[in-house]
């Protein structure tokens, strides 16, 4: 899947150059604690993103939508909820993201 989304080498000047910059990028896994280490087979529950752009999060989620099936997007607050699709059109999620 990573060859779905495009490198960020240098999260300064990401942006500029189309680069997608998903910040710190955290995995809740199904039986793991903490920084208990985890086995590939293991289950990711969750995915969270501290200061990431916001069209890296809307790329990442519609690549890994094509993989895993429907997602539900939400911020901390669950303020603004989000569901994305395999198959939605990107460009038209970009126009309703709240993010």
């Amino acid at each position: 899947m990573t060859s779905d989304l495009s490198g960020c080498p240098d999260p300064a000047t990401c942006a500029s150059v189309g680069g997608l910059d998903l910040g710190e990028v955290s995995l809740g896994v199904e039986g793991a604690d903490g920084d208990q280490l985890v086995k590939l087979d293991q289950a990711v529950t969750d995915i969270g993103f501290r200061k990431p752009a916001s069209s890296a999060v809307l790329a990442a989620t519609v690549a890994l939508a094509s993989q895993a099936g429907p997602l539900l997007v939400f911020n901390g607050s669950g303020e603004h909820v989000f569901v994305v699709s395999p198959g939605d059109d990107p460009t038209h999620l970009a126009q309703h993201w709240p993010w």
